[in-house]
């Protein structure tokens, strides 16, 4: 993943997730999120009982950046689905509630779920420069 990217990722701190529900409706929620740069991966701490966990797995769209200061924005698409190897939490642990320690007090409530995505297309634009800087995958 370009360092530009991963600059992005790092710096910020919420997303916009879309979830396609299979009746073709959709839903979208500001998510607080956390990433893996290898393999890159998206990292969120919800609970089970949200609307958008009785669809999964399902395709995605997360947006993430874009004020009006920084001027870049990052898109991805995927499949999204809840983790469902607790082998792998404490290395999602670690790395969501590093980024977001006020969250870990969720940590040992029955219903919260880690969502992970693994992208299968993104495009990151920085409209500061001119002509924008567009890079994608």
């Amino acid at each position: 993943m370009d360092q530009k990217i991963l600059d992005l990722v790092a710096t910020e701190r919420v997303c916009a997730l879309s979830i396609c529900r299979p009746d073709g409706t959709c839903d979208s929620a500001a998510m607080h999120y956390s990433h893996s740069a290898d393999p890159f991966v998206i990292y969120i701490q919800t609970e089970n009982t949200s609307r958008k966990c009785k669809s999964l797995p399902a395709p995605a769209s997360i947006v993430i950046g874009f004020n009006e200061e920084t001027m870049t924005t990052l898109q991805l698409e995927g499949q999204i689905k809840i983790v469902s190897d607790s082998s792998q939490l404490p290395t999602i642990h670690q790395i969501h509630y590093a980024k977001h320690p006020h969250a870990e007090k969720y940590k040992s409530d029955p219903a919260t779920v880690f969502l992970v995505c693994a992208p299968s297309w993104w495009r990151y634009m920085d409209y500061k420069v001119s002509p924008p800087l567009s890079i994608s995958g």
